[in-house]
């Protein structure tokens, strides 16, 4: 703010600076052409500070008549946000003679209002017609216009102080004591974050703690799981606030990346499976095929991977009305190499929400601008800084059959593998399985088996089973999908068991179906859900093959 003798400076030098400010935030998160702001007296109208990406269009230090500037029709009527989208068509704006001189254009106006409700000024953006504001980059362009009626406010406060000591000695003390409060308002703004942040912390701690308290040996696997995904859900939220109090605390805004040993095969799986429950209700196919082994131990941040990959997942199940999501993963690099590059691919049926909006002859396969449209969802932003902060990468794809997908690119190092683990997979190897199931996305839980060694015959019919089984083939094994046909798959396991004595039987059911406890003792010796993780279908084959 303003100085003067005996009182020290706040955020600001003066209002210029604090537009400044302002302007160079908002066009590190707008991509749009042109920021300004302007105050008026109610005569002239003067852009305090101008920023033009590509054409120059304003101009800072640039004076006209108020009633002949766009600015005007915005604090009309006591202020209020103008949102124009084509200047030249529009019936106000049509016939100023700003707008001859500019040409058509985009335009959006948000008042700077004082404490009293008198109009300071205003905060603009221009560009050409066809740009589009978010409704997250407009809540952010009116908290800067809050904003920066506070510094107006302070700033005026301060000032008003530095007369008031100048003129009498005497009031020295109650000077000071006016601004030490205006200080204190000042620094009000910087601590709401971390006030909010602890208001949703305490109760979250709660859940988290009543989560924990919640388990007891006596619960069902179906009720062990739930209370996983609340306190993994839990976790997720906490570790955001944690970053929010970080950035608020660190004068240098930046996030920090912790290198610690984890399970990279659970972080995926926990955090696809999420969103099971959300998928299942839309009737979506959920499908989760990771390429990786469940013994590989890695080095990275898993909580920031895990929120990256959230945001991902997040965007793709709202974006899917009918059809699948389908998350692969994959190592690329060298089994002697120390870093290896973590591929993980996110495809949906749909294009990106952004996208949508352009017209279908101009959207081209493998075309789509992934800066450009990430940079209008906020999970997404927050996503693409983390891979850039873990010195990874995320793109986006379209392709000719309506799908888009998400490739996240993240540089990780090996760690070590976990011995017990590798000691079950060298005892499946060369285990014949039967696997039955219906077509679908999901060739994740063969990809597995074949990845530990073991023989897989897979097939989508019980004739052909059958016939397997009438030439001799002797599996260990069957790992049958339950699908929606929960009466057929019964029928199936049963006549399985009555052609080969004491195989053991895998099912595989979908996310939320429930089978009777009685019927699953009887007819299998495990029961795991979709998307099915790694190490409970490794847990159920090591319990149930020799």
């Amino acid at each position: 703010m303003g100085t003067v003798e005996g009182i020290n400076r706040g955020f600001f030098e003066d209002i210029e600076e604090a537009a400044a400010h302002i302007v160079d935030v908002l066009s590190g998160i707008l991509r749009v052409n042109t920021i300004f702001v302007a105050t008026n007296d109610g005569v002239t109208n003067v852009i305090l500070e101008a920023f033009n990406r590509k054409e120059e269009l304003v101009v800072k230090g640039t004076a006209m008549p108020f009633i002949e500037s766009y600015c005007s029709l915005v604090l009309k009527d006591n202020g209020s946000i103008i949102n124009i989208s084509d200047t030249r068509e529009h019936s106000i704006t049509r016939s100023m003679d700003v707008t001859s001189g500019l040409g058509n254009r985009f335009f959006l106006g948000v008042p700077i209002l004082r404490r009293t409700g008198e109009a300071f000024g205003t905060i603009c953006l221009m560009d050409d017609p066809d740009y589009v504001i978010s409704k997250a980059d407009m809540k952010t362009l009116q908290a800067m216009a809050v904003f920066l009626g506070y510094v107006i406010d302070l700033e005026n406060a301060l000032h008003v102080q530095g007369q008031k000591l100048n003129d009498s000695e005497q009031q020295q003390e109650k000077l000071q004591a006016e601004k030490e409060r205006a200080e204190s308002e000042a620094m009000a703004k910087s601590q709401m974050l971390k006030l909010m942040s602890h208001e949703i912390r305490n109760p979250l701690n709660g859940i988290l703690g009543l989560t924990d308290l919640m388990r007891t040996p006596d619960m069902s696997e179906e009720q062990v799981e739930y209370a996983n995904m609340i306190e993994t859900s839990g976790n997720i939220l906490l570790s955001l606030l944690n970053n929010m109090m970080n950035f608020n605390i660190n004068d240098a805004g930046k996030t920090i990346i912790h290198d610690d040993p984890f399970d990279l095969v659970s972080t995926i799986e926990d955090t696809v499976y999420l969103y099971a429950g959300i998928a299942s209700s839309k009737r979506l196919e959920l499908g989760l095929n990771l390429n990786l082994n469940v013994s590989q131990v890695f080095i990275g941040d898993e909580i920031k991977i895990g929120q990256l990959l959230d945001h991902v997942m997040k965007y793709a199940i709202d974006s899917t009305r009918e059809g699948s999501v389908l998350v692969t993963a994959e190592m690329r690099g060298e089994e002697l190499e120390e870093t290896n590059l973590l591929v993980l691919r996110v495809r949906y049926t749909g294009q990106m929400l952004s996208d949508n909006r352009l017209p279908t002859s101009l959207v081209k396969p493998k075309a789509i601008k992934t800066e450009k449209l990430i940079g209008n969802n906020l999970g997404l932003a927050i996503s693409q800084n983390l891979a850039i902060l873990m010195h990874g990468r995320i793109q986006v794809n379209s392709t000719q059959n309506n799908e888009t997908e998400f490739l996240i690119s993240l540089p990780l190092r090996k760690y070590w593998d976990l011995p017990q683990i590798t000691s079950v997979q060298q005892r499946l190897k060369t285990k014949k399985v039967l696997l039955a199931k219906d077509p679908d996305i999901l060739q994740g839980v063969s990809t597995l088996m074949r990845n530990w060694g073991m023989d897989v015959h897979m097939t989508s019919g019980s004739a052909t089973a059958y016939e397997w089984i009438k030439e001799g083939f002797r599996p260990d094994v069957a790992v049958v999908d339950m699908g929606l046909r929960e009466g057929v798959t019964v029928d199936f396991v049963i006549e399985l068991k009555r052609q080969i004595e004491n195989l053991p039987v895998i099912v595989l059911v979908p996310y939320g179906m429930h089978i009777d406890m009685h019927q699953s003792d009887a007819f299998f010796d495990a029961v795991l859900t979709k998307p099915v993780r790694q190490t409970e279908l490794l847990n159920a084959l090591s319990v149930i093959l020799p």
